[in-house]
């Protein structure tokens, strides 16, 4: 049973158990998670400012009300709450312009994660050689986003508890799907896009040149795909970026959606493999997006899965 723990704006804190809906929406493309509940009605409630929700001892989310919503039918009353996790907090807030040389994990931590009520982080001291700089307008998010594309070349992450990973979504969990001898399901859907895919990036290197470089994908030539995009890496992007347009049309152009009876959550970045009767063995997946909805007619998990990064072939 989930527990719900709110605080409100006196610091008092008030506990349910007895929602009716549930929605929480987990991606790693996403940076803060999000909650929709349900109660019956509770009457009198003050306001509510941060919530926290628990399987047991264990915490699937933590983060700030952004509704507080009463809501009356001719049937009924209820209560609704939707939030989104701490990360939400960093999105909110934008970040003191500033110029850092040799920034280490500690100095972004203290500057930009722990005014906003991050704890806690993970990820080793590590100290950025060379200049970052957070101009005006850019969040905190975007400035601890920043540092850990330049020194990790990972996308970071708050995890369910509050806790900040500098070293982004992962997971030692390994996941088998199998109506015999594994996690059930009720469906699973195996979903190739090739709409996804692009065959070549044309990239124009300097201020004379018509796009005369071309970087393309062989594996995706050979599945008889041609769609092409133009890049102009003259001005301000690199040669790296047409390769990254490659990859992500790649990891994009294949996913898995499966549907469980089950609770899972807080798996983004599992190693997946599923035992089908009528599609077979399909393996090398991980957990991209969870989305769990609990309501009076039962539970389900929504996951959907992805190959894991390939190579460019160019």
């Amino acid at each position: 049973m989930l527990n719900f723990s709110f605080t409100d704006v006196n610091g008092d804190i008030l506990s349910f158990n007895n929602p009716i809906y549930i929605v929480i929406n987990q991606d790693e493309n996403i940076p803060a998670d999000d909650l929709s509940v349900t109660f019956p009605f509770i009457k009198n409630a003050p306001e509510f400012c941060t919530v926290e929700v628990k399987d047991g001892n264990t915490v699937i989310f933590k983060g700030i009300v952004d509704e507080q919503q009463n809501i009356s039918t001719e049937k009924n009353c209820y209560t609704k709450i939707i939030a989104r996790s701490m990360a939400a907090m960093l999105l909110d807030n934008e970040s003191k312009p500033v110029s850092y040389t040799n920034p280490s994990t500690s100095v972004i931590f203290n500057r930009h994660l722990a005014p906003n009520l991050i704890g806690e982080y993970r990820g080793e001291e590590f100290v950025l050689n060379g200049d970052l700089n957070i101009s005006k307008g850019m969040s905190d998010w975007q400035a601890f986003s920043s540092f850990c594309l330049k020194a990790f070349n990972r996308i970071p992450r708050i995890d369910a508890d509050g806790t900040a990973d500098f070293n982004g979504v992962s997971s030692s969990e390994s996941i088998k799907f199998s109506n015999i001898n594994g996690i059930n399901y009720s469906s699973v859907k195996e979903n190739t896009k090739r709409c996804k895919l692009i065959s070549e990036v044309c990239v124009k290197t300097s201020p004379t040149d018509i796009y005369g470089t071309i970087i393309g994908s062989k594996s995706v030539k050979n599945r008889r795909v041609e769609r092409r995009r133009y890049i102009d890496a003259s001005a301000s992007y690199s040669l790296t970026v047409a390769d990254l347009m490659l990859s992500n049309a790649i990891n994009d152009s294949y996913e898995v959606t499966l549907v469980t009876p089950i609770k899972l959550l807080n798996i983004l970045g599992a190693d997946v493999s599923i035992e089908d009767s009528n599609i077979g063995t399909i393996s090398g997946l991980k957990v991209s997006s969870i989305y769990y909805r609990q309501t009076p007619d039962g539970e389900n998990t929504t996951i959907i899965l992805k190959k894991e990064n390939e190579n460019v072939d160019t």
